[in-house]
């Protein structure tokens, strides 16, 4: 009960203004920033053409358009593909996007907002150091994501595949 009256006496002797230090105490702590009520989203992996895994139907459509052709997926029964005329695919799951395939007749790939051609040079520069090797390609892995180069038997650039990393190599 002392303090408050001494800041009272302080006031009357300054000209009417608190102390510093009282009015420091006495102020109210600021409010918390949006970003710490509401931390800004986590940042996706990556991105093909402006695609990410888990991106939305309407977020496809809103990027790339309506597709060309929807078929069902051989290997899921529950998912659709979607496939656009300029060599895009994208793999659609409970209105979620599984997978991301950009074609050799694509000729260029964007990852991430940097343009890539689609050879097999330009792709390994790009990418960095092999993390995985098959018969059918080579790929790197980034958390729960993964990028693949698919190849033929003879070696010919095939395709670029984002999809999540089912074996967490």
């Amino acid at each position: 009960m002392l303090i408050p009256w001494l800041v009272l006496l302080s006031s009357i002797v300054n000209g009417g203004a608190p102390p510093a230090a009282a009015s420091a105490a006495a102020a109210p702590a600021p409010a918390a920033t949006s970003s710490a009520v509401n931390p800004e989203p986590i940042h996706k992996q990556w991105q093909l053409e402006g695609i990410g895994l888990g991106d939305q139907a309407f977020e496809v459509k809103g990027t790339w358009g309506s597709p060309s052709k929807i078929d069902s997926d051989e290997w899921r029964n529950e998912c659709e593909i979607w496939s656009y005329a300029d060599g895009k695919n994208v793999g659609m799951c409970d209105g979620a996007v599984s997978f991301v395939q950009i074609t050799a007749a694509a000729k260029k790939a964007n990852l991430n907002g940097h343009d890539i051609a689609m050879v097999n040079r330009s792709l390994r520069h790009a990418l960095g150091k092999t993390e995985f090797a098959a018969d059918d390609g080579w790929g790197v892995v980034k958390g729960a994501e993964a990028l693949k180069v698919f190849v033929d038997d003879r070696g010919k650039l095939v395709s670029l595949d984002l999809f999540s990393d089912p074996c967490n190599l």
